[in-house]
C-alpha cells in the first residue's frame, strides 16, 4: 500500500490531534467540506484522512454516512473527556480552578476542555453535558444554579461536581477548598497580637461563601468578647472597588480598626493601597489579613498575612475518579480540606499600645 502524501499525513496528524483534545465531544466532527475548511486542505485531503483513521478504528461512518468517533475504539479519541465550565472572568481564583481541574485530568489519563458561559440558559450546557464525562462547574458568584439547570444536569450523562461552592443542598457533588471555620485561624493569629477590635471588610457581591466568612467573623469576635464593624459594599471584588471604600472613610475622617479582616485577598490589597496613601503604616499602624491569598501573599510589599490557597488538584482527584467511573462517590458529597495554612507576613503586628 502506498504510503500517504504530505499533504495527508498533515490532515491525519490535525485530525488526531482534535480527536486527542477530544474536539468532537462539544458538537461531534464536521463534515468533510467543514472541515477542509477549517484546516485549509482540500476535500480530497481530508477524505483520503479520514479514510485512514477509519481504518485505524478512531472513526467510523453513521447510518447516514457522516463520519464520527468509531464507539468502543481504543487509543486516545477513547480517553475519558473532562469539561470546565467557567463565566467570562479566567483570572486570579477562577484561573486557579482551571489549573486544578486540568493537572488532575492529566493525573487520570483524562482531557480536560475550558468552555465559558455568559448566562445558565447558555448552549454550551447542553454540549458539556451531552458530549462529556463530567463537567466541573465554577457557577456565578452572586446567582444560584437556575431550576432548569438544575434539572438539566440531573438528567445528565455527564457527571456534575460544583467547584468553589458548597451545593450539596440541591443533591450536587461539591469541592470547595477553606473550610467555612477556617478563617478562625487567621482571626486567632490577630487575636494573640493582642487586637481586641477587629473590623471585616468585604467588597465582593454576596453568595454562601462569602456570607459564611463574614457569619464567621461575627461568631469570633463575640465568642472572644471583641469589637469590630462591618464594612461591606458588594459592587463585583475588585481591587479598585476596595481602595474606593476604604479611601472614602479615611477621607471623611471614620477611623479604622488596628486590624482589618479581608473576607478576600483584593479587598485586603485594595485597602492597604488606600491606608499607605493616608499615611498609615500597614503591619504598624494597621494589620491587614486576608482569606485565600490566591497565591500573592508572600510576593506582595509587604507580604500579606493570609490563609493560603491549597493545590486544587489534590481535592479535584475524587472528582475525576468519580467522573470517569474509578470509584463511586458517597454521601456526605462535599469535599474539603480539613484545614487551610497560615502564611504569616509582614502585614501584622502586635496591636498598637
Amino acid at each position: 500500500m502506498a504510503r500517504p502524501d504530505t499533504q495527508t499525513r498533515l490532515a491525519v496528524e490535525l485530525i488526531r490531534k482534535r480527536l486527542q483534545h477530544g474536539d468532537h465531544a462539544s458538537g461531534g466532527l464536521p463534515g468533510e467540506r467543514q472541515l477542509a475548511t477549517e484546516l485549509g486542505l482540500s476535500r480530497p485531503t481530508v477524505r483520503k484522512a479520514l479514510a485512514q483513521l477509519t481504518g485505524e478504528g478512531l472513526l467510523s461512518r453513521g447510518v447516514t454516512g457522516r463520519v464520527q468517533v468509531a464507539e468502543g475504539a481504543d487509543g486516545p479519541a477513547r480517553r475519558p473527556l473532562i469539561a470546565f465550565l467557567h463565566t467570562g472572568n479566567l483570572r486570579g481564583e477562577n484561573a486557579l480552578w482551571r489549573d486544578g481541574v486540568y493537572a488532575a485530568a492529566e493525573k487520570r489519563g483524562a482531557v480536560a476542555r475550558s468552555f465559558s458561559y455568559e448566562h445558565y440558559s447558555d448552549g454550551v450546557f447542553s454540549k458539556a453535558l451531552d458530549g462529556f464525562d463530567g463537567v466541573f462547574l465554577l457557577q456565578f458568584t452572586d446567582e444560584k444554579i437556575s431550576p432548569q439547570l438544575l434539572k438539566r444536569i440531573q438528567s445528565a450523562r455527564a457527571r456534575v461536581v460544583v467547584l468553589d461552592q458548597d451545593e450539596t443542598a440541591l443533591g450536587l457533588r461539591s469541592v470547595i477548598v477553606f473550610p467555612f471555620s477556617a478563617g478562625d485561624k487567621l482571626l486567632g493569629h490577630l487575636r494573640s497580637l493582642g487586637h481586641r477590635r477587629i473590623d471585616c471588610l468585604n467588597i465582593h457581591p454576596h453568595n454562601p461563601v462569602i456570607e459564611a466568612r463574614i457569619a464567621g467573623w461575627r461568631a469570633f469576635i463575640e465568642k472572644h468578647g471583641l469589637t469590630g464593624e462591618l464594612m461591606s459594599a458588594p459592587v463585583d471584588g475588585s481591587l479598585q472597588a476596595a481602595y474606593k471604600l476604604m479611601s472614602a472613610r479615611l477621607k471623611a475622617g471614620k477611623p479604622v480598626a488596628p486590624a482589618v479582616y479581608g473576607v478576600t485577598v483584593h479587598a485586603a490589597i485594595g485597602a492597604m493601597r488606600a491606608l499607605h496613601e493616608h499615611g498609615l503604616r500597614i503591619g504598624r499602624d494597621v494589620s491587614v489579613c486576608a482569606v485565600n491569598d490566591e497565591g500573592l501573599g508572600p510576593y506582595l510589599v509587604p507580604s500579606l498575612t493570609s490563609l493560603q490557597t491549597p493545590p486544587r488538584d489534590r481535592y479535584l482527584l475524587k472528582a475525576v475518579d468519580w467522573m470517569t467511573g474509578r470509584c463511586e462517590w458517597k454521601k456526605p458529597s462535599l469535599v474539603q480540606p480539613k484545614d487551610a495554612p497560615l502564611f504569616v507576613g509582614e502585614s501584622t503586628a502586635r496591636a498598637p499600645k
